[in-house]
């Protein structure tokens, strides 16, 4: 078994069909894991209390979003870096290895990532540019009407070369920013950071992180020679309550980065809401569960879209509030 140095964190929130691959997989790296639980409603505490002794378990008695949960198992880590897991993903030992040893081996480097599998196998993109407006256009609202290999084509040449990272075998590379399903983080960085932005409850944490570790002087490093496997939106298949967040989260970055574009995205928000919520009504007397989730999804995206102002600033001083 490799032993590794390094700290292992997993944020959990009904988890416990997934989680014992994620730490059995850590378990043969040899690293001392922290899980923090956000308020389970099925096993997933007594899976890892019952068959993961070994591992340091938090239980939140409330939900308190990724970002919060991660600042908490951050408290008290001594080793020099962190490797952030999803619990729905799968990080074998020598991809472990490697991330470590590459931001060990690159004084710039603060974050590493390595190549994401879906569960059939296929390659995710998982390295991107920071967004635009006119990226959000193209995959937040092209859907499966704009695949990747379309998005690619009609994309800026740093999209083009993040997904070209991503398909093609080849060295270390940096990129604007990395899916958060695996990262290895240097521990000083992250505290320099002020710890992950807690303005963001789910989504989008993973842009800002690393946006903030750039404004840091340091590198994000994606690695597509090691693999890890992503299922993706394990314990997140309810859109009334997931769509929400993704959405707000994304007007929040909006009105951080880019306040010249959030007007044109909130109007698009707005658009892609009503669209939906039409869409909704046409599913629901084939599938009236499903139709009546999302309609319900999209209203609570169109009352966002409309006070996104309000709730970015609330968001924004309640997260600085909690970092002094």
């Amino acid at each position: 078994m490799t032993e590794l140095d390094v700290t292992g964190i997993v944020v959990t929130h009904n988890s416990g069909a997934q989680i014992q691959a994620t730490l059995l997989a850590l378990r043969r790296s040899g690293i001392h894991v922290r899980v923090v639980d956000n308020a389970s409603g099925d096993d997933t505490v007594s899976v890892v209390a019952d068959s993961f002794p070994d591992v340091e378990l938090i239980e939140n008695r409330v939900n308190v979003g990724f970002a919060a949960a991660v600042n908490q198992a951050l408290r008290g880590v001594s080793t020099d870096v962190v490797l952030l897991v999803n619990p729905d993903c799968v990080l074998p030992p020598a991809t472990a290895v490697e991330l470590v040893r590459v931001l060990r081996s690159r004084p710039r480097a603060g974050i590493a990532g390595p190549r994401l599998l879906d569960a059939q196998g296929r390659v995710a993109i998982s390295a991107h540019p920071f967004e635009s407006l006119t990226s959000v256009l193209a995959s937040r609202f092209g859907g499966n009407l704009a695949p990747v290999t379309l998005r690619r084509l009609l994309s800026g040449s740093r999209r083009r070369q993040a997904y070209d990272a991503c398909r093609e075998p080849g060295g270390p590379v940096t990129v604007d920013w990395l899916s958060g399903a695996c990262l290895a983080v240097r521990t000083d960085l992250l505290r320099a950071i002020g710890g992950m932005d807690e303005g963001y409850f789910l989504y989008y944490e993973d842009e800002e992180l690393c946006l903030q570790a750039w404004q840091h002087g340091a590198e994000v490093v994606y690695v597509p020679a090691v693999e890890a496997v992503h299922i993706g939106g394990a314990s997140s298949n309810d859109p009334t309550r997931t769509w929400p967040h993704l959405y707000r989260s994304m007007l929040r970055f909006f009105a951080r980065h880019r306040q010249a574009s959030l007007p044109a995205v909130r109007v698009a928000v707005l658009l892609r809401a009503f669209v939906g919520i039409g869409l909704a009504g046409v599913r629901l007397p084939v599938q009236p569960r499903a139709g009546a989730a999302r309609a319900r999804a999209w209203t609570r995206i169109s009352r966002i879209a409309l006070t996104s102002t309000t709730e970015v600033r609330a968001l924004t001083t309640a997260a600085e509030a909690r970092r002094r």
